[in-house]
């Protein structure tokens, strides 16, 4: 796998040429995205699915939240482009990759410079096949046992290689297997995400505790939301028990 990077005006690109060819900008151009997409989905912001080369692939524009957010809702302050959250994403999930984890490929990034000291930034990765969140499946119906032990089990893996998630919730958690095929877990969205060495055990704890709130959270709010303490007690047993077979539970 290669990647090649470019820089065109004020925007750099790295792109996946595997998949990709050096024409791929224009997949980060807000009118091919509403021209392919619908205007719709683009104006909201949110995660646009769309199909290209072949490639089934997922654009996400990084937004600022909160207050700060209503005033310059894409723009973020710039220093380096190693430090921009869009390249961080991008190559966090390069190393994850290397590293054999269950995260999305990443198939190219922009990051756009905007004098004196803020930036635009959009990530493209593919489309995990055949998949639904976990809420989406919670919301089908309640889930076996196996099936929370074996995420449980996934995000001590992930732990285990001091990745911290930094908003580890109910809809960045994905189940392939629609197919037939065996279900797996995919973690996706790792923007403010980081690879740390070593990841503490306040960290590891936190994703733990953020992803119970979340499916507390979704129980109040979504109809016919599957979620119940036996689940976390499999879900979570899962977890200390893979947390100790790794010698890093201390």
């Amino acid at each position: 796998m290669g990647y090649q990077q470019f820089t065109h005006k004020r925007a750099t690109v790295i792109y996946d040429d595997e998949m990709l060819g050096d024409d791929c900008e224009k997949l980060f151009r807000a009118d091919w995205l509403a021209a392919n997409c619908g205007s719709a989905e683009v104006e909201r912001g949110k995660a646009v699915m769309f199909s290209y080369a072949g490639h089934d692939l997922v654009f996400k524009q990084y937004h600022r939240g909160g207050l700060a957010g209503r005033v310059v809702e894409k723009s973020y302050l710039y220093s380096r482009l190693p430090n921009t959250r869009v390249w961080r994403e991008f190559h966090m999930l390069r190393e994850m990759r290397d590293l054999g984890l269950p995260v999305p490929r990443p198939v190219a990034a922009r990051c756009v410079s905007m004098p004196p000291l803020a930036y635009r930034g959009a990530l493209i990765t593919e489309r995990v096949p055949n998949s639904e969140t976990l809420a989406q499946v919670l919301c089908k119906g309640p889930m076996d046992e196996p099936l929370w032990e074996s995420l449980g089990q996934l995000i001590a893996r992930f732990h285990q290689q001091n990745v911290y998630h930094a908003d580890l919730n109910v809809h960045n958690i994905l189940l392939a297997g629609a197919d037939g095929r065996e279900p797996s877990w995919y973690l996706i969205d790792f923007d403010k995400g980081a690879i740390r060495n070593p990841l503490s055990r306040q960290d590891a704890d936190s994703n733990v505790a953020r992803l119970r709130r979340s499916l507390d959270k979704e129980l109040g709010r979504l109809p016919g939301f599957q979620f119940s303490e036996q689940d976390w007690q499999a879900l979570e047993g899962a977890y200390r028990n893979a947390r100790l077979e790794q010698g890093q539970n201390k």
